[in-house]
């Protein structure tokens, strides 16, 4: 956003001077300028007075009234005799133009000659008298007046444009974090132009898109519970009459299917669940290593895999605690712990560590890990990295996606990492502790 102020603020300032430089060519270069020839006429005018009293009165009274301009106009007088230091220039014009007494010089400085008179002289301004000093000062201060107004006009107008502009962004955020009732202010002296009109039009068909989206998954998911439920029952009631051996393992197939399209919709539902964002979490200060602990013995029964529990060793425990839902945290912990179970050789490693106002839950396994081109969708629903692999190995791509569902309800991250200890994945939960002792179970 500084770069964009910036240029605007250098593009206001090229403008002005494209301006000034626009207006000295077409006026001082291109075109006649009228002022100076006004100072011609003056200078002509001055020459044919003082030439008309040198011939009438004499040479004398005509370097009187030269003087006497002088002293009243705040100039300079200055009397060349033929020969001497003059200007080329000035000798030039009046060599070539005889019938011409007047000449401006480039400084604007009169020169002239009177009849009777072998003399040049030369009229130049006194710049260290006061009411030139003071002249000269006006003219500063007039560009001083000038320039500082454009430079506050366009510093104004520019932090008018932040404030909008910063608005617009800040409900940009919110709208891209998940807040989907985020809206930008279209009153007068908020808005940029319709761009924040513009914008609630996109965000009002984002938000019905995704709602329409997730009724529809709802509805789904729904509906397929009954059909799945019916064919599950119609072979169980095939299992127990009189079939084949190839007829029974055909029934049984077709329970393992409806089973696992069971869990599949199961999942999704549970997903849609945690995607709403007007989902009310029951909270209250837990200890995850308590959590841990008590699903430990469940986790062990189910693999033949050596699982540890690493945790810090303090004497007041009381920085480990986090304020959140225990049945989704229940969840994602088991969703990590059995995602490690599917791809571990021999062993899972679950360390708890606190550090810096965070908890971190780290679980560890020492299979392949996750390659690089997988780390940045695997949190995404359905996918899966291996489409070689079964289902019993990938799943159905919403494990993980629910963990960080239930992170982001609970301000907490998920991170993916290749692990130092055990050379294969590594997820990390990092939450944050809860801080407020009145929340805190009374040891």
């Amino acid at each position: 956003m500084r770069r964009i102020y910036l240029e605007s603020m250098v593009g206001l300032m090229a403008c002005f001077l494209t301006g000034l430089i626009t207006y000295e060519i077409s006026v001082y270069q291109l075109n006649t300028d009228y002022e100076f020839v006004l100072q011609d006429y003056e200078a002509v005018a001055h020459q044919q007075l003082l030439d008309n009293i040198a011939k009438n009165q004499g040479i004398d009274v005509a370097h009187q009234a030269i003087n006497q301009f002088v002293e009243t106009t705040r100039n300079i007088l200055r009397v060349h005799e033929s020969g001497d230091d003059i200007p080329k220039l000035v000798t030039d014009f009046f060599t070539v133009n005889p019938t011409i007494p007047v000449f401006y010089d480039e400084e604007r400085d009169l020169w002239f000659r009177l009849s009777g008179s072998n003399n040049t002289y030369h009229y130049f301004p006194n710049e260290q008298t006061l009411v030139r000093e003071k002249i000269e000062f006006e003219d500063d201060l007039l560009w001083v007046f000038f320039i500082s107004s454009f430079v506050v006009y366009g510093l104004g107008h520019l932090l008018i444009i932040f404030r909008r502009v910063n608005k617009l962004e800040q409900a940009t955020l919110r709208f891209a974090e998940g807040d989907l009732s985020s809206r930008a202010e279209t009153s007068g002296g908020s808005s940029i132009g319709t761009l924040n009109k513009s914008f609630n039009i996109m965000a009002d068909r984002i938000f019905h898109l995704i709602e329409s989206n997730r009724s529809l998954t709802n509805a789904v998911a729904h509906e397929l519970r009954t059909p799945v439920f019916r064919i599950q029952w119609q072979a169980e009631l095939l299992k127990d009459t009189s079939l084949s051996n190839e007829q029974r393992a055909t029934v049984e197939s077709i329970v393992e299917d409806t089973e696992e399209m069971e869990q599949m919709v199961d999942e999704l539902l549970y997903y849609a669940k945690l995607d709403n964002s007007r989902l009310e979490l029951v909270r209250e200060s837990l200890l995850p290593a308590d959590i841990l602990n008590n699903t430990m013995n469940r986790w062990m029964k189910e693999t033949d895999l050596n699982i540890h529990l690493s945790q810090p060793q303090v004497i007041d425990n009381s920085a480990l605690y986090i304020e959140a839902d225990r049945r989704l945290i229940n969840r994602a912990l088991d969703n990590l712990v059995r995602n490690a179970f599917k791809y571990a050789r021999t062993q899972v490693l679950i360390e708890v560590a606190a550090d810096n106002n965070k908890l971190r839950i780290a679980i560890h396994d020492d299979g392949p890990g996750v390659g690089e081109e997988h780390k940045a969708h695997l949190f995404e629903p359905f996918y899966v990295g291996n489409k070689a692999r079964n289902k019993a190995k990938s799943g159905h791509g919403l494990g993980l996606s629910i963990v960080k569902k239930i992170c982001e309800q609970h301000d907490a991250t998920i991170e993916i990492e290749r692990s130092q200890t055990l050379q294969g994945a590594l997820f990390i939960m990092t939450f944050p502790v809860c801080n407020k002792l009145t929340d805190k179970p009374i040891q």
